[in-house]
């Protein structure tokens, strides 16, 4: 069985995921930050012959995280638990649990989940992060208990050793970043989870093996340097490590700042459920309607294309609304321009060109109002901004960001390094060069 995990970043953002997922191939596929409602829902993400789809929408807080789990028809499963034992109280979307029958008479139960993100400053969501592991870990142990064997495939947002965070692995001898690093209780209670009764599929098959990132900065491009971070796991039942074959990290799959993983784990003795679970999006009555078949989406395309061509070969064009002005209004157009005044001047064909001259006389009385100020503004900007300077590693033209995150520097602008974050001991990697350009 190969099950693949995978954070999105938003579904919809994935123009063409019927592609994605048959070229991924999965049996099971568990995706986090689908990040859509049930209204946005449509055939083309939700109804394939091939799977059975499964969601948990977020409604307290809309276009944030969400979960969706996809099966193939022949493992489709009995039981579909959308809270997950109630580790998604929060309704966000965070967890998904399908249940599958074994010719052993045991259960597989596949957790697809997405733990909050957040950090020990930031005191109440940290606690919301700690208090969902918690409950994870109460899940999976009940669970194991009930002789289970138990998957859990997603986004945990936990990063368990040095070797699996490019920074952590790069102040390794740095004893005073350890101890705050590993101190972290989020690292402490996934520790203990792995060591109490689940196996990282990866570090069982490759223990030491170095740069297994799944996550990426992508403001700072650092993919392109593999200057990332592993906090996307698959993990199954010490009782099932046996059954590990293989798992991949795919990273040349792009259109998030995650990359897939997978892992193929021999589960062939999984039996399909005779009844579908009422959880499916195939019961979604406003999905009623043609099911997206991944074979023929494509060559449907195709034929589309093919009939587009023939019309043009034919003549027939479509028509665009055309608008001319004339050169006195396009004159009165460009001093608006110039000023950097959003001032639109709109004019129509019939129009009668003795207009134009009152459109010049209103911008010309409108930009008069303009105060000094703000003509010595209009001036500055006109100029344009000075040549960026030259980073101090490279000697290269920096590049200028603005400050996103709240706080007394919000909107400023900076000047840093134009290279992709990387290991300090690589020339192709950014180097420390900061300036600021608003004083």
């Amino acid at each position: 069985m190969k099950i693949i995990t995978w954070n999105v970043n938003g579904l919809r953002s994935l123009k063409e995921f019927p592609k994605y997922l048959s070229d991924l191939d999965p049996d099971i596929l568990c995706l986090q930050e689908t990040k859509i409602s049930r209204t946005q829902l449509d055939n083309e993400t939700a109804k394939f012959p091939e799977f059975y789809s499964f969601f948990n929408h977020p409604l307290e807080r809309q276009g944030h995280a969400g979960v969706a789990t996809y099966v193939k028809r022949a493992y489709c499963p009995f039981f579909v638990d959308l809270q997950a034992d109630n580790l998604d109280s929060d309704r966000e979307g965070r967890a998904i649990a399908t249940h599958h029958k074994r010719k052993d008479g045991n259960t597989l139960v596949v957790i697809n989940v997405y733990v909050p993100c957040a950090y020990p400053d930031e005191s109440d969501k940290y606690e919301k992060k700690i208090r969902f592991l918690e409950k994870l870990m109460d899940y999976v142990r009940k669970l194991s208990c009930e002789k289970n064997d138990v998957v859990v495939a997603g986004d945990i947002n936990v990063k368990t050793s040095i070797i699996d965070s490019a920074e952590a692995f790069e102040n390794r001898n740095d004893p005073k970043f350890l101890a705050e690093w590993y101190g972290g209780r989020d690292k402490v209670l996934f520790n203990s989870m792995l060591k109490d009764s689940l196996v990282d599929t990866l570090r069982h098959l490759h223990p030491r093996k170095l740069e297994c990132y799944t996550c990426w900065n992508t403001q700072l491009n650092g993919r392109a340097n593999n200057y990332g971070t592993r906090i996307d796991y698959i993990l199954v039942s010490k009782s099932c490590a046996g059954l590990i074959k293989s798992c991949s990290i795919m990273s040349d799959v792009t259109g998030s700042d995650h990359c897939p993983f997978s892992a193929d784990i021999d589960f062939s003795c999984v039996l399909p459920s005779t009844t579908i679970p009422s959880e499916c999006t195939i019961f979604y009555p406003e999905l009623h309607g043609k099911q997206t078949s991944l074979s023929g989406l494509f060559s449907k395309r195709k034929a589309d294309l093919s009939v587009a061509d023939e019309s043009c070969n034919t003549g027939k064009h479509v028509k665009k609304r055309k608008t001319t002005c004339s050169s006195s209004a396009g004159a009165a157009q460009r001093q608006c321009t110039q000023t950097k005044l959003k001032f639109s001047v709109t004019c129509d064909t019939k129009q009668k060109t003795h207009a134009a001259p009152k459109q010049i006389d209103t911008a010309t009385t409108f930009s008069s109002k303009v105060s000094s100020t703000s003509t010595v503004s209009v001036k500055s900007l006109l100029k344009g901004l000075p040549p960026p300077p030259l980073c101090s590693g490279h000697h290269q033209a920096s590049s200028l960001k603005t400050v996103s995150k709240q706080g007394p520097n919000f909107g400023k602008r900076f000047y840093c390094c134009s290279l992709p974050i990387g290991p300090s001991s690589s020339k192709s990697s950014r180097c420390n060069f900061f300036k600021w350009l608003d004083k």
